[in-house]
């Protein structure tokens, strides 16, 4: 986690590095890729998870260093700061990141690190933001005054009330622990009990009712052999296992990030704990899975953590007189294969396989053309030529289902196969005393 550190330490004493702006850029570059590739050659320790987030994190902080450091000043960056003047009703005000090597800053640069999305910043997503209504602090005799001289911005209420602090923490112990008994499943039974699953299922296969069933319908009996059988878990069952436990470990850090933030620090220093709308969902509707598109799956309801690092990185390297039509595109595309990059840092990590890291790249390269690809079959065509009929909807439909399920059966392989993210989520010590699932 060096990486971390450093970012962290750099946007904690910037403005106080006695060095010219160039000479400090080239530190700062110097020192982070310097950490990134000893993150990727040196693993820290024996533990798969540990190692494959300590590099993935590195390229992924690296990015973040990017668009806080190089590509600005952390000088101009803003947040929306809750003022604590006693009013039953919050107001908020945009302040300034505070003074180098203070304890103001100290806790900002710490919400920044903790914060890929950028809410409650000005350089963070408008989406991410409440809806503002702009006021003045009033004065004790009636008359509509400035606000104090340390609060010399312009003060803020929220249009709309926010959910109450009681729901959200309640909200979030119970998504922590439906995570927790999710990857605690895919920890025991993909993990500890992999070698039990195959060969349980391999009796599944073989079993006198299957084959009899096999034999009714098909004419003949498969009779699959161990090594098939461990093959078709490998291809049909892991995945959706993994997805689920990656969704699980991700919601759930998310969580449990929110519960202290807002539940256990507001109990301690209730100034310094957050409001639940710092804290909206990192995955979208599960909506977008019904309606099967790529774009939708990856761009709606698959996590949004990374979604603006990479859409920074890569409009820094798209020429500003790009038509808009093909810059939109390569944004998206230059994303995918940035997102590459970082994932294919924690693979080599763990495996230290260069095909392994290539295998990797391909994916990412890939998946935005496949993207592409559909969404010009579906919408540019299918969409426009046929008429808005259920039974033509019904038709697209089909047709979204079945490519969805072709460019899994043929590139889920690849990224399950190589990635080395179903060993890392099933390496994780969870104790056995603080399992839900029987151990064998």
């Amino acid at each position: 986690m060096t990486t971390i550190l450093l970012v962290g330490a750099f946007l904690f004493a910037d403005e106080k590095v006695p060095l010219s702006p160039s000479l400090k850029r080239t530190i700062y570059v110097s020192a982070i890729i310097s950490s990134v590739i000893g993150s990727a050659l040196f693993p820290p320790t024996t533990l798969i998870i540990l190692n494959y987030a300590n590099a993935f994190l590195s390229v992924a902080f690296a990015l973040r260093a990017h668009e806080l450091l190089l590509a600005g000043k952390p000088t101009q960056l803003r947040r929306l700061v809750k003022v604590d003047d006693g009013s039953s009703t919050p107001e908020y005000v945009w302040r300034c990141l505070p003074p180098a090597l203070t304890l103001g800053r100290l806790f900002s640069v710490f919400d920044l690190l903790i914060n890929p999305r950028g809410i409650g910043w000005a350089h963070g997503s408008k989406r991410y933001l409440p809806q503002l209504v702009r006021t003045n602090a009033n004065s004790r005799n009636g008359h509509h005054a400035k606000a104090e001289i340390h609060q010399e911005n312009e003060r803020f209420i929220l249009k709309e009330t926010t959910q109450s602090r009681v729901s959200f923490l309640a909200e979030e112990g119970l998504k922590l622990f439906i995570a927790y008994l999710v990857y605690d499943a895919y920890s025991v039974v993909f993990g500890l009990n992999y070698t039990a699953l195959c060969t349980n299922f391999h009796s599944f296969l073989n079993g006198p009712q299957l084959l009899q069933f096999e034999l009714r319908y098909l004419g003949r009996q498969l009779r699959p052999s161990p090594e098939t059988s461990a093959r078709l878990v490998r291809r049909f069952l892991l995945p959706p296992a993994c997805w689920a436990a990656c969704y699980a470990f991700i919601d759930g850090i998310r969580a449990a990030v929110a519960l202290l933030d807002v539940g256990a620090l507001y109990i301690i220093a209730p100034k310094r704990a957050s409001d639940p709308w710092m804290y909206p969902p990192v995955f979208g509707p599960w909506r977008y899975m019904f309606w099967p598109r790529l774009k939708d799956i990856w761009g709606k309801l698959w996590h949004d953590l990374c979604r603006r690092t990479l859409i920074s990185s890569s409009s820094a390297l798209i020429p500003r007189q790009t038509p808009v039509a093909l810059g939109r595109f390569l944004v998206g595309f230059l994303s995918f294969v940035i997102s590459g990059v970082v994932h294919a840092a924690g693979t080599y990590a763990v495996s230290k396989d260069p095909r392994a890291v290539l295998m990797m790249m391909v994916f990412f390269i890939l998946l935005p053309l496949f993207i592409a690809l559909q969404e010009a079959v579906s919408v540019q065509v299918l969409e426009r030529l046929l008429p808005d009929w259920y039974i033509t909807r019904t038709l697209i439909w089909v047709v979204d289902v079945t490519y969805l399920i072709w460019w899994g059966y043929h590139t889920a392989p690849w990224f399950f196969s190589y990635s080395m993210i179903p060993e890392s989520l099933a390496s994780a010590p969870v104790p056995e005393r603080w399992s839900f699932w029987q151990r064998s």
